[in-house]
């Protein structure tokens, strides 16, 4: 069992964290929490009966755009009054967040041999992401839960235990069915106990509402989610996808074939490096490891292949925990360097940073998006240079 006892002081800090920015947004005029109102009141509409999804909660975009089972979550919290239940909520998003660290770390100590000083790498971890994190806490949203999901799956399957990894993973698909790109390790590594349950769990997802429900008001919902998912990429805009940074600096036009290829594209080169790993570990040299980066890489590079909102670059999160330990354990001048110019990219797009018009400025040129890009660059020369472990999955 690990040992939680470097975590104390970090899960303090967080929550503090999270109660900060509802007293900020609180005294400011700004407890909007748009997202999670998004939940709260589609929840309220499928306890009374009403549609969930095509109608607007709050913002012009505030559609609905999670299966139905999703729901489920956050009907306990339609019995509190909004304000109460949006506090609730922040202070849940940084409990899974301390506990998403945890997992990563637990993997971490798996595969990077004699990791010391937990704390320390915890908090810059934290200080990495402390500006998506401030957007997550305003709208409300539940990528913190979505991360710990995918995260403990990766744990998980490093340890073992292919059937619960299979299981966590098939609600993460449900939920954000983008995170797909992850199968691909599995598929080419022929994990077929992972995929198998993953496949039983989201099948169980997709039938719950036609049991609860009923099987006329279940499968419309259904329906009417997997239309919601398509119009949600045609009325948002994202600076920070690779579509939209090809068409600003090179002039093509974006489009739905470009975003498709670029997805192929991504989905092949993760395809040649986990064979390429297959191949490497005949010999024996470091599946854990290599499994671990292949997963954290898939989740990373979400973001910059779809239409998305800042903080769901978020994903990257164990990638960043990965580079630190690797500079924890070894002196890397090139990899901090490069870490440090990603993390100016990546970790400062504020306009509490920056001021409004710079940071519009910088949201045009894609900057977060480069910086994610530049982040996992950095991932891959840590995993290179990085001393293979010879463990085994049991």
């Amino acid at each position: 069992m690990q040992d939680l006892r470097p975590f104390r002081a970090f899960a303090l800090v967080v929550v503090l964290l999270a109660v900060a920015s509802l007293l900020l947004d609180h005294l400011n005029g700004r407890l909007w929490l748009n997202d999670f109102r998004v939940y709260y009141m589609a929840a309220d509409h499928l306890r009374h009966g009403l549609p969930v999804y095509n109608e607007v909660f709050g913002e012009d975009t505030g559609l609905y755009k999670y299966a139905p089972v999703v729901l489920y979550f956050f009907l306990p919290y339609t019995y509190l009054p909004f304000e109460v239940a949006g506090a609730i909520h922040c202070l849940v998003i940084g409990v899974l967040l301390t506990v998403c660290f945890v997992v990563v770390e637990r993997s971490l100590q798996r595969i990077v041999p004699g990791l010391p000083r937990t704390g320390p790498r915890a908090f810059l971890g934290l200080l990495c992401i402390v500006v998506l994190l401030a957007r997550e806490l305003h709208l409300g949203n539940i990528n913190a839960g979505l991360i710990l999901l995918a995260a403990a799956g990766v744990e998980r399957l490093l340890a073992g235990n292919r059937r619960t990894a299979g299981f966590l993973w098939g609600v993460v698909w449900l939920v954000k069915p983008y995170l797909l790109l992850m199968i691909v390790p599995m598929v080419v590594r022929r994990e077929g106990q992972v995929l198998r349950t993953a496949a039983i769990s989201l099948a169980i997802g997709l039938a719950l509402p036609v049991l609860v429900q009923g099987p006329s008001t279940g499968w419309a919902l259904t329906r009417t989610w997997v239309g919601s998912m398509q119009y949600h990429t045609q009325v948002m805009f994202s600076p920070d996808h690779l579509g939209a940074m090809l068409s600003s600096y090179t002039g093509m036009a974006s489009s739905t074939l470009m975003d498709a290829g670029i997805i192929a594209v991504a989905g092949l080169l993760l395809c040649a490096l986990t064979w390429r790993n297959t191949r490497r570990e005949a010999v024996g040299n470091g599946p854990l490891r290599d499994r671990a980066f292949e997963l954290w890489l898939a989740m990373a590079l979400v973001p910059n292949l779809v239409i998305t909102d800042q903080q769901h670059f978020m994903f990257a999160l164990p990638l960043v925990l990965f580079i630190l330990a690797h500079l924890f354990t070894r002196r890397d001048p090139m990899v901090l360097a490069l870490f440090l110019l990603a993390m100016l990219l990546y970790a400062t797009r504020s306009s509490d940073l920056w001021g409004s018009a710079l940071e519009d400025r910088l949201m045009g040129w894609g900057v977060l998006g480069m910086g994610n890009i530049l982040l996992m660059g950095v991932a891959l020369l840590a995993w290179r240079r990085g001393a293979a472990t010879g463990g085994n999955i049991r």
